[in-house]
């Protein structure tokens, strides 16, 4: 066990997410980034969608808790000179951060999970901190989908020369919006198993009406996302939810920042 749920499980995050349809949904954040703007991801992982997004914008701050993680990212931007002077990677984590600067766009994949529903107001308001009047909000895991027990059973399978890795996954019901998910992650060479691997965490659920109440109280409007368009509990709903910060209502509150724009101070 590891305090740290992807101290080792970095290694194996994309080699289980190589497919172009594999969770998060990188085309629906790269296609929101602004063109020549400034960017901050929340919890970019190994960067699958940072490099997307980089291609896009003037530059993407991330703010990555995971050394492991931050490790991987990096070594992907060694091999990527292009987008080296792009990208802005931090050992920070939600909601608890301060960059004295605002962005155009600010978008977070996979992270919900990881942060309970009680601390989502104290997120969004941060999150508000840090972006331009305007500017853009996407997220995923919006989900009204019962939580529901799952025994252990293997998710996924991928294989490299002689070696073939499984992701098992157990679910066990903890509350109306709180899991015990373990990740088991097994290797085998020849068939036979030579390692054995184990993460559990809490898996926070995040649902449609409080999301919507609490972007409201922050200064956002929704705008777009699968939670939009489609029933919170639909078959394939990724729960996507794009925002726009509108703080008109909120005139006097927060803190006094620049932008990072390209087109300077608003």
């Amino acid at each position: 066990m590891t305090a740290d749920p992807y101290a080792f499980a970095a290694g194996y995050y994309d080699l289980f997410r190589a497919r172009p349809d594999s969770w998060p949904p990188v085309g629906f954040f790269a296609d929101l980034a602004p063109a020549g703007g400034q960017a901050l991801e929340i919890g970019p992982g190994t960067g699958r969608i940072t490099l997307a997004v980089a291609e896009r914008v003037a530059g993407v701050h991330c703010l990555e808790r995971s050394a492991t993680m931050r490790a991987v990212l990096l070594a992907k931007l060694v091999a990527r000179p292009d987008l080296r002077d792009r990208v802005t990677i931090l050992d920070a984590a939600a909601p608890d951060f301060d960059l004295a600067r605002r962005f155009d766009y600010v978008y977070f994949a996979g992270v919900l999970e990881h942060i309970p529903p009680a601390v989502r107001p104290a997120l969004l308001r941060t999150v508000a901190a840090h972006l331009v009047p305007g500017g853009a909000l996407a997220m995923d895991m919006v989900l009204d989908l019962p939580i529901v027990d799952e025994p252990e059973h293997v998710r996924t399978s991928a294989t490299v020369g002689e070696c073939r890795y499984d992701l098992s996954i157990e679910i066990r019901s903890l509350g109306p919006d709180l899991a015990q998910l373990k990740q088991i992650y097994r290797t085998y060479y020849q068939d036979r198993l030579i390692a054995t691997e184990v993460v559990e965490r809490d898996h926070n659920f995040h649902r449609r009406g409080a999301v919507l109440r609490d972007l409201a109280d922050a200064g956002f409007a929704a705008v777009g996302g699968s939670v939009q368009h489609a029933p919170a509990d639909g078959p394939g709903n990724p729960g996507t939810l794009v925002a726009r910060f509108e703080p008109a209502a909120l005139r006097g509150t927060g803190p006094a920042m620049a932008s990072t724009t390209a087109g300077g101070p608003r």
